[in-house]
């Protein structure tokens, strides 16, 4: 059965046309563009709000300048995170860590290039070991700004050692900004626990602080003598956002970057990902591997990681579609997961996460979050089919991406009539188009 939609939005493009086939082991879905669809039978809609504006061709991977905060003791252990991003001689980075290593432990090519961070009078004087620690790595911009490198360096981008970031969308988000301008860009925590204790106007350091030059410029000049009056905050991040609010920065604030304070399953918040580029994902050790088929943590990015490469833009974008002749709700998160619901679901549901997570104080899955939340059916008749990417294809220099997401099955599954021929379907294949850069200019 093959379906044609054409796009009913006039202030989103002109109509493009989509295909959903439907066969017995498999779904086909044929997305040729980003944004909505709708027609009598099948309804599809890339969910997109965010005013993304102007974008700044001129700002590249080469402008950027990666901190990593890291520490001798854990590099070996998180380095692997790292790894997972950064390219020699393509992603300019340094880790800043507290000593130098081992003399017995040479350090991996595979990792970037490390920096041992100054010891100044400032930090000694402090007796407190956690306070000096997260001194130092408050200080990171300062010592990278103090590299030399700032005529050719835009951003400074700060990260834990157990940070992955998403280096092509960063530009894209990065690109919105003037970067002559003092800019302190990033995101805030999930958990509203951790909001209270630190602050709703302040980047979350592991999801990744964005500190323009000019900034970085300022930050340098008054650091040291910021820090001292700022020494009770709770870590390096809010140390630096007092410095930053001393000189009437205020956050800007994008939904891509994630501290991911949750524990448990991240997949219900990864499933209804916000319509924005995916720029980072932190905290991956006090997650499960977010590919349950995949129990090595590090290991459970690969499939994310493959799409991702393939076509950036598009990762963790949802669509949702609807095939009336058969009661489906499909909901895809490209490059992760797709789900088949057996039964009409309203869109404004699919778009909100499911809680297959708890917050970071552990103590409850009912949140309270910084964003919505729906609860989990308990009955697997409640729940939607599920299944992982498991493959990317893509012709060398073609414009089209074809990813195929496999059944998961977890335990129990339903045994409604409705569930049927549903549970028939093995594969979700989605062919794609790649999204470039320009196209988050088209979000209203």
């Amino acid at each position: 059965m093959k379906i044609f939609c054409k796009n009913p939005f006039p202030r989103i493009i002109e109509p493009i046309p989509l295909i959903l086939i439907f066969t017995i082991s498999s779904i086909f879905i044929i997305l040729f563009s980003s944004f909505f669809f709708i027609n009598d039978s099948l309804r599809c809609q890339k969910h997109i709000t965010n005013n993304f504006g102007y974008v700044d061709s001129s700002t590249n991977l080469s402008h950027i300048l990666f901190g990593i905060a890291g520490s001798t003791k854990t590099w070996n252990n998180r380095r692997h995170y790292v790894e997972l991003w950064w390219k020699p001689n393509h992603t300019r980075c340094v880790v800043w860590l507290d000593k130098e290593p081992p003399k017995d432990q040479p350090w991996p090519d595979t990792s970037p290039p490390y920096m041992v961070s100054a010891n100044t009078s400032m930090l000694r004087s402090i007796t407190r070991e956690n306070v000096r620690v997260e001194m130092r790595l408050a200080r990171v911009v300062f010592e990278m700004y103090r590299l030399g490198l700032e005529d050719n360096v835009r951003w400074f981008v700060l990260g834990d050692d157990d940070t992955v970031f998403f280096p092509e969308n960063l530009v894209t988000v990065l690109s919105r900004y003037d970067w002559q301008e003092m800019r302190y860009v990033g995101g805030v925590s999930e958990s509203v626990d951790m909001n209270v204790v630190l602050s709703y106007e302040m980047a979350h350091g592991g999801g990744g602080i964005a500190v323009s030059r000019p900034l970085a410029a300022e930050l340098a000049r008054i650091m040291d003598g910021c820090l001292r009056p700022h020494e009770n905050l709770y870590g390096s991040d809010a140390r630096l956002w007092a410095c930053v609010t001393e000189l009437g920065v205020s956050l800007s604030k994008e939904l891509g970057f994630h501290q991911m304070d949750i524990r448990g399953d991240a997949s219900g918040l990864l499933a209804a990902h916000p319509p924005a580029p995916l720029v980072s994902l932190h905290h991956l050790d006090w997650v499960s591997p977010i590919d349950p088929r995949i129990p090595n943590r590090v290991d459970s990015l690969s499939p994310l990681l493959s799409a991702y490469r393939a076509d950036p833009g598009r990762a963790l974008q949802q669509t949702i579609c609807y095939e009336k002749t058969k009661n489906w709700s499909v909901s895809v998160s490209w490059a992760y997961t797709a789900h088949i619901h057996p039964w009409i679901v309203q869109p404004w549901e699919l778009l909100i996460p499911t809680r297959t997570f708890t917050t970071w104080s552990n103590s409850s899955d009912d949140g309270p979050f910084t964003f919505n939340t729906r609860p989990v059916g308990r009955d697997p008749c409640e729940r939607p089919l599920v299944y992982f990417l498991d493959r990317v294809e893509e012709v060398e220099g073609g414009p089209v991406v074809t990813t195929s997401y496999s059944r998961f099955r977890p335990g129990q599954e339903c045994g409604r009539a409705g569930f049927r021929e549903a549970l028939k379907v093995e594969t979700v294949r989605v062919v794609s188009t790649k999204m470039g850069r320009g196209e988050w200019r088209k979000v209203s």
